[in-house]
């Protein structure tokens, strides 16, 4: 269940946009396949190796023609993200979950979205496929602080292989937990120590949330591939590395379900300057409420990873 989902405001995301391969998944796989197939199976190229024990099969899911990784020339998009329509409401039954001195969590998720200056846009998925060759990704795991109760964005996509690590910023301890998986995390995040390390197990559209601190949350995307970012309150992003050549960008806004796709020509000597824009009407969203709790009721008892959103690509 996703933040808009449990307070009140999203649509189901699955179908929408930017992750890719788990709308029709099946049970959850274990994470190592001890079989004498898969120990003749030689990767051609590297992955994100931070789930222990599943370096073929991640290779499998995120390079399935064994490619070796591209070494061509390579281009770069980049732009500004902002708002369309409605201003965000209040996010007043989050609100309401929230005691104590937590100025940040409030700040966060005080509203149904972010935005900054301008209708800057924060928190959304922007990624970039259908280019030709793999590019993997360069680091087993990526970090998100937690700080005055709440987590450093409310959106966060991995690449599958890599590691989640929070982080505690001030003199609070943190008890992280990713719903959908199955895998706990290992140690609490304390102030001043090493951080907690969550575990996707396979592509697909996570909940990261604290076990003490149950209004933290941030939807986690978990994909096929490396070419992606996630908006600040500057609502900027640039994605580098993609092989140039014609590709596809997509965008995400996982509070509302709003997506915006764009056909584009990567070029090795000319970065692409593209401004998006997300809409949002107030009265729709209200209206897609009911459903989408009604939905997310019906579905909360399932154990695997929820699906992902269909806007999410796979390749």
């Amino acid at each position: 269940m996703s933040f808009a989902l449990r307070f009140g405001w999203a649509a189901p995301v699955c179908g929408m946009l930017l992750l890719g391969s788990a709308c029709d998944r099946k049970a959850e796989k274990p994470l190592a396949v001890a079989s004498a197939s898969a120990s003749a199976f030689k990767p051609a190229a590297p992955v994100a190796s931070g789930l222990p024990g599943a370096n073929d099969r991640i290779s499998k899911a995120v390079n399935p023609d064994n490619k070796p990784a591209y070494a061509g020339p390579t281009g770069v998009v980049r732009g500004l993200i902002t708002a369309t329509g409605d201003v965000a409401p209040v996010a007043t039954a989050h609100l309401k979950q929230i005691k104590g001195d937590c100025p940040e969590a409030r700040e966060i998720y005080g509203h149904v979205f972010r935005e900054g200056m301008l209708r800057s846009l924060a928190d959304v998925l922007v990624a970039v496929t259908g280019y030709q060759g793999y590019v993997p990704a360069k680091e087993p795991k990526q970090v998100v602080a937690a700080r005055g109760c709440a987590f450093s964005t409310r959106t966060v996509a991995l690449t599958f292989g890599q590691t989640l690590e929070i982080v505690s910023k001030d003199r609070e301890a943190y008890v992280p937990n990713l719903l959908g998986s199955r895998m706990k995390a290992q140690l609490l995040a304390l102030p001043g120590g090493v951080g907690s390390t969550v575990y996707p197990p396979e592509p697909g559209h996570y909940l990261l949330t604290d076990d003490i601190k149950l209004f933290m949350m941030a939807d986690v995307f978990v994909v096929n591939y490396s070419t992606y970012d996630v908006t600040g309150l500057d609502g900027k992003y640039e994605i580098a590395g993609i092989p140039v050549g014609k590709a596809r960008i997509s965008a995400l806004l996982p509070a509302t379900g709003a997506v915006v796709e764009r056909d584009i020509e990567i070029k090795a000597d000319t970065p692409l300057e593209l401004a998006l824009e997300l809409p949002f009407d107030a009265k729709a969203a209200e209206a897609r409420r009911l459903a989408a709790l009604a939905s997310a009721s019906a579905s909360a008892a399932a154990s695997a990873a929820p699906p992902l959103p269909s806007g999410v690509p796979k390749h």
